[in-house]
């Protein structure tokens, strides 16, 4: 994605946002069960960037659920944020960039915890 026309048409600038997902997959399975979106956040939204790159913008405080699936993916789990919306429910779900030294996901679950009619996977990463 050209960053500079993505800033322009978008109003973003993705170097000032914390991004919490792994990439796409281009193989196998996982092209059919992980919405191919790049998943982004920063104190007060979650945003989600489609590959026509369309934003979708939700408040963190309207997640109502952060949840590990039981489907892994290259050995990296498949995680499901719903978001309550005024007419219906919105699913994501995701593969997390979260490594050793990388924590972004975390500090995300950390911020939705912040939430007290939210609830997040106790058990978070491992």
């Amino acid at each position: 994605m050209e960053e500079t026309l993505f800033k322009r048409r978008t109003n973003l600038d993705l170097t000032k946002l914390t991004k919490i997902s792994n990439g796409h997959f281009f193989f196998g399975l996982a092209e059919y069960l992980r919405a191919k979106s790049e998943f982004y956040y920063d104190k007060e939204y979650l945003y989600v960037i489609s590959t026509k790159n369309q934003v979708a913008k939700h408040r963190i405080s309207e997640i109502i659920e952060v949840s590990k699936t039981s489907i892994m993916i290259n050995d990296r789990r498949i995680w499901k944020i719903v978001i309550n919306n005024v007419d219906d429910k919105i699913i994501y779900k995701l593969s997390t960039n979260d490594t050793l030294s990388n924590n972004n996901f975390n500090l995300f679950l950390d911020k939705v915890n912040e939430n007290n009619n939210s609830i997040v996977d106790a058990n978070w990463l491992w």
